[in-house]
């Protein structure tokens, strides 16, 4: 299954990463104790913040937070509804992984508990490879079930889970009865609990993604379809710059861009800063392909193979002139 770019919906994912505590086990774990041991009971991300410990009272807080896990998963509950939605998930054939923060011992106790089966794929902070919000955390998962980031989704039930999907160019839907306030900017799709997602399951909705909502409310959900199906050549003399050029039109929803083949040289790069100075030798189709995949997952970049050029459509250097442009284009359709 793939998005119906510009538009998204959880029933049209490639595939899901599951967040593990209050998303499939209610574990219900409380971590007072030990903020207010070793943080002084401050608000800390408990695992990154560890890592500024001294040794010995590193290793004492990881003990700690282990047996809190570990004592929250031998009195686990199932989340309400998790059991049909994974059941539809598996119906349908869509891959899945687990992707936690907490120590693995903790959900292999609390799938016991709970009776689930836990997919090929689980990732707990065991593994040694950073944890959400770490994006690699998340893109790494994806590559191990060949899903594309851009068509994964997912399913928390905390910042750190909306946080890591946006950094990393997916999806997020967070299932929690309410959200802080402060959430508001990282939020893409809240449900309060799992029944109005399985009902969005099967029931699919039109969702317009986070980098969409400034041009939908400009100019409509028409206006996004529309530009989503524009082909448009990158100028090469794109001013500013090309990233400014390039996010500008991506921000208006243009789903398609071409550009000449054309090295990443140094010299562009001095004109382009902002563009990932590693890529200078590669072909700027993929530089420009790297720059917008986390900030603009629908959009694609395409180099001059197979006559793409030729298709595309020539557009004014300037980016502040782009949107009247394309604005011009949809209004002349």
């Amino acid at each position: 299954m793939t998005f119906h770019a510009p538009f998204w919906s959880p029933s049209h994912a490639s595939a899901f990463l599951f967040d593990w505590d209050g998303v499939i086990a209610e574990t219900r774990l409380d971590f007072s104790g030990v903020r207010e041991k070793y943080f002084g009971a401050r608000k800390a991300m408990l695992l990154e913040d560890a890592s500024a410990l001294p040794p010995g009272e590193r290793e004492a807080f990881m003990r700690d937070l282990e047996e809190i896990e570990v004592r929250g998963a031998e009195g686990a509950k199932p989340v309400p509804g998790i059991f049909a939605l994974l059941e539809l998930i598996d119906g349908r054939r869509i891959p899945w992984a687990v992707v936690s923060r907490n120590c693995r011992k903790s959900i292999l106790t609390a799938a016991d508990r709970i009776g689930v089966k836990l997919p090929p794929t689980v990732r707990s902070r065991d593994d040694g490879r950073g944890v959400k919000p770490d994006p690699a955390a998340l893109v790494e998962t994806c590559e191990a079930l060949s899903a594309p980031c851009a068509q994964t989704v997912l399913i928390g039930d905390y910042i750190y889970d909306m946080i890591g999907a946006r950094r990393a160019g997916m999806r997020g839907v967070l299932v929690r009865g309410e959200a802080c306030v402060d959430w508001a900017p990282w939020l893409e799709c809240h449900y309060t609990s799992m029944r109005p997602l399985l009902r969005e399951m099967t029931h699919p909705t039109d969702l317009v993604p986070w980098e969409y909502l400034d041009a939908l409310e400009k100019f409509g959900p028409g206006f996004l379809s529309f530009a989503h199906g524009l082909r448009l050549r990158v100028p090469l003399d794109a001013s500013p710059s090309l990233d400014a050029w390039i996010s500008r039109a991506a921000s208006l929803g243009v789903g398609r861009f071409a550009v000449d083949r054309e090295i990443f040289s140094p010299v562009m790069w001095r004109r382009n800063p902002s563009l990932d100075p590693s890529c200078m030798g590669k072909d700027l189709d993929e530089t420009l392909r790297g720059f917008l995949r986390a900030r603009y997952p629908f959009a694609s970049v395409e180099g001059p193979e197979g006559g793409k050029m030729r298709e595309a459509m020539p557009s004014p250097s300037g980016a502040d002139e782009i949107q009247g442009f394309v604005v011009s284009l949809w209004e002349g359709r």
